[in-house]
């Protein structure tokens, strides 16, 4: 009886050592992400093209108001500026020192509820050109999830990165998007046109994101890889970064530049 009874408080000791060691596994293999704000490598530059986007968004106010005129019809439109740690392969660097109040609030329907930003008049004023998404708040979306890990202020982070979206406009790079608006071209063509502005073999700094509309592969979106000191007044040369490996294009050879007004077709 007394062995019968070691046994089973040997049994039961193993298995909660077990359970306990299982959970600080599970705990261990998901590593640990430390969200202060500024520890991190390098930022990712996202650039949209808004006429894909809206093939697919028609909904959104800043679809619904597009006209072929508008900056964002001829040129790269600023998505964000993410902050990015190596070997971060699910982007778990976010939402620094943001309550889990606030980050409730993060979806679409109701980023315009989320704590309003300090911001002056002029880049205001400028996000609504650069960032269309500015008409559906995703200023706020992208500084609570991204913004609040980079160190700066807000007003500081918008400045900087509005700026280096304007300067993109008249890069060869970005001529070259403007003059094929509505056409296919490729995804050499275009980087050769990206190397021509920042130098050969720069291509490796940038990736190149399609998405399906319509039967065809449409341009969506533009990454560009920079270091953790972003370059003063929008100048990039010297200021690119080696993406992770895990940071890959999704543009086959070629694919289409869709043109602003074609959601209506």
């Amino acid at each position: 009886m007394i062995l019968r009874k070691i046994l089973m408080a040997v049994v039961i000791t193993t298995f909660f050592s077990g359970a306990a060691f299982a959970k600080g596994g599970h705990h261990a293999s998901s590593a640990h992400i430390d969200l202060t704000p500024g520890k991190f490598d390098y930022y990712v530059f996202a650039l949209s093209w808004q006429p894909a986007f809206c093939e697919s968004h028609k909904e959104k106010k800043e679809c619904a108001s597009q006209t072929g005129e508008r900056y964002d019809a001829k040129n790269l439109a600023l998505h964000g500026l993410w902050p990015n740690k190596r070997g971060d392969k699910q982007h778990k660097y976010a939402y620094c020192r943001v309550s889990s109040k606030i980050k409730s609030l993060d979806n679409p329907e109701s980023w315009c509820k989320m704590p309003k930003l300090n911001l002056t008049d002029e880049t205001a004023n400028n996000l609504a050109i650069y960032m269309p998404g500015y008409a559906s708040c995703l200023q706020n979306h992208e500084w609570y999830k991204h913004g609040t890990c980079s160190g700066l202020k807000a007003d500081d982070y918008f400045e900087v990165a509005y700026t280096l979206d304007s300067k993109i406009a008249d890069t060869n790079f970005g001529i070259f998007i403007s003059n094929n608006v509505g056409k296919t071209v490729t995804s050499d063509n275009m980087l050769e046109e990206f190397e021509k502005d920042f130098g050969a073999g720069s291509r490796k700094f940038i990736n190149l994101y399609c998405d399906r509309a319509k039967g065809s592969a449409m341009l969506s979106e533009v990454r560009i890889y920079l270091k953790k000191q972003l370059p003063k007044n929008g100048v990039m040369e010297g200021s690119f970064a080696l993406p992770d490996k895990s940071e890959r294009g999704s543009c086959p050879d070629s694919f289409l530049l869709d043109k602003a007004g074609l959601t209506g077709n």
